[in-house]
């Protein structure tokens, strides 16, 4: 972070966590996440449409990431927090 925002920031903290997300399955994720999340959604539409092969694909892809972080009905979605005063 410090190489990508450079001289323009000073006082660079950062703060790493987890959010549990409870779901029955990988897939009831994926669809939620389809019917909710505005890129998302939009990308469903379009490729619904244009290119079916693509969705599929795409739907595979989601699923076998998503997977790597999916155990007992919890899809753990890490995340790093940065702060940072603009100079």
């Amino acid at each position: 972070m410090r190489e990508r925002l450079g001289t323009a920031v000073r006082d660079l903290v950062f703060h790493r966590a987890v959010v549990n997300v409870p779901t029955l399955s990988v897939g009831h994720y994926r669809e939620m996440m389809e019917r909710t999340a505005g890129p998302v959604i939009k990308l469903v539409e379009t490729l619904q449409k244009s290119d079916p092969a693509k969705l599929a694909a795409f739907r595979k892809d989601f699923d076998a990431v998503a997977s790597e972080y999916f155990d007992e009905n919890i899809l753990q979605q890490g995340y790093l927090m940065t702060r940072a005063t603009k100079v």
